[in-house]
């Protein structure tokens, strides 16, 4: 069967899920997703196996071959049926307090055929950390951005407190043959790195698309425990094979994914935080803001958005982190946050030696999320030589304004959330509404950018010389980003 096949084969074959439980060889193991056979009964394998913790049996352990899901007894052991619709490898949930870079199997290749042990070891993991969220490295063989790349990951290294992990959420960029450089780039870091992949991590003329990043780094969905959190990677691309061209790659979430992604949300206890991580974004109004392109464009967003938005409300997720647009932009659907957020390159690194910014007009950089106990925040941070201490900027605004006529000032907070308010004055003068304005980007000329706002000013009425002007926004958790930048009035720009 060809990749192609497969993958038509699975979108049949999850079309109905039961739940079932299973009893082999005196091994309980509670099957939390089985789904209908189209493939005759003798076409299944079982895989075996322990996952261990210091060398002792763990239990209630959620082993998966990236379809199905089972769980481990108080022996520690998982008895796991295998089929045409699994992944390419089976893997293990790392939980609570424990954690291994050897969380995968490939099924193809196990040391004993049919067995895959896991040997965990145990890592304090307090109800209260951060992590950081980078997306969208775009590695070259040539120019400035190795250097600037390692020198975000030296101040990711100093951050206090120091992040429990990094994940990494895609366009390494492995199309471009820099595997080999982002590992060793990672290797500075000083705490463990979880990977998914992006659009150009897709290898359009392999057989096997993923076959690239899967033997760099493993499953290209997976999930984790760390503290009190729980986190899911997800994969969410759809390469048409043997096409060529960003535009070949689709954002869905569908087939094996899915049937596991909806099994992975229904081991969770209610209540237990649950992040997201996932490329291609579910939820954006970059399609709509980017001109000379279908707003249903599959290659900007996950086409069955609204089935994820849905499952994602369901089971409590809190945060869903994307990549992909190179922006920073902030939806809340359904109780649920969709953060895209800014790439780590920039503008695919085009600023040389000098200051990166993304294509919304904020400095490059990486998030930082914090978890404390079933409380989730993130704020996002300019990094190495684009790090500023602001949280937005007039742009642009000349040192002199000439005195005639009325002046469009337009401010831009770099994270402000899509339903923020804004206001602004001039030096002690009455708050004025600002309105959302959509200006172009400069990168990308046919895109216009969020989180700007507009404030429109009679110069004509101000005294010659020196005047503030202040933008005030306030978002929706009530914080307020307050700026002032200073002007000249009577001086020819």
């Amino acid at each position: 069967m060809s990749y192609t096949q497969k993958s038509e084969a699975d979108a049949m074959i999850h079309r109905r899920m039961f739940l079932v439980s299973m009893v082999a060889g005196g091994i309980a193991a509670a099957a939390l997703c089985v789904p209908e056979r189209l493939a005759a009964a003798e076409t299944e394998t079982t895989f075996r196996g322990q996952v261990t913790g210091d060398g002792k049996p763990l239990a209630g352990v959620l082993v998966s071959d990236g379809c199905r899901i089972v769980t481990t007894d108080s022996q520690g052991n998982y008895v796991l049926p295998v089929g045409d619709d699994s992944g390419r490898f089976v893997f293990v949930a790392a939980p609570r307090g424990y954690w291994t870079e050897q969380f995968y199997r490939p099924l193809d290749r196990p040391p004993v055929a049919g067995t895959a042990d896991f040997a965990l070891r145990s890592c304090e993991q307090s109800d209260r950390f951060d992590f950081v969220f980078i997306t969208d490295i775009h590695l070259e063989s040539s120019g400035p951005c190795l250097t600037k790349f390692k020198a975000s990951l030296a101040e990711i290294n100093r951050l206090d407190p120091q992040p429990a992990f990094i994940l990494s959420q895609g366009d390494i960029c492995l199309q471009g043959n820099m595997g080999p450089q982002y590992v060793e780039c990672m290797k500075t870091a000083q705490m463990p790195v979880r990977n998914g992949p992006g659009n150009h991590e897709m290898m359009l003329k392999h057989e096997n698309p993923r076959d690239d990043f899967e033997r760099l780094f493993g499953p290209t969905y997976y999930s984790f425990d760390w503290g009190p959190a729980h986190f899911i990677v997800l994969d969410g691309n759809k390469p048409l094979p043997g096409e060529e061209g960003w535009q070949a790659v689709h954002g869905a979430v569908e087939g094996s994914e899915l049937t596991w992604l909806k099994a992975d949300l229904a081991a969770q206890p209610k209540g237990k935080p649950i992040i997201v991580g996932v490329h291609i974004p579910i939820v954006s109004t970059y399609p709509e803001r980017r001109r000379h392109s279908p707003e249903n464009a599959p290659y900007w967003e996950v086409t069955n958005n609204a089935a994820l938005t849905e499952l994602f409300a369901k089971h409590g997720v809190r945060l869903v982190l994307q990549g992909h647009m190179h922006e920073n932009e902030r939806i809340t659907v359904n109780g649920v946050e969709y953060v895209e957020s800014i790439s780590i390159s920039g503008s695919w690194w085009k600023a040389g030696e000098g200051l990166e910014r993304g294509v919304d007009g904020s400095p490059r950089g990486y998030r930082i999320v914090s978890v404390d106990g079933s409380k989730v925040a993130h704020r996002y941070c300019p990094s190495a030589e684009s790090r500023v201490d602001r949280q937005g900027e007039w742009c642009p605004i000349n040192a002199a304004v000439e005195d005639a006529g009325t002046t469009e000032f337009v401010f831009n907070c770099y994270d402000a959330p899509n339903d923020s308010k804004a206001e602004g004055r001039i030096d002690d003068g009455p708050w004025q509404p600002m309105p959302p304005h959509p200006m172009p980007s400069k990168p990308t000329p046919d895109l216009t950018m969020v989180h700007h706002y507009r404030l429109a000013v009679e110069t004509s009425k101000l005294a010659s010389g020196n005047h503030s002007i202040t933008a005030r926004v306030t978002w929706p958790d009530g914080t307020v980003v307050e700026e002032t930048q200073q002007f000249i009035i009577g001086a020819k720009p």
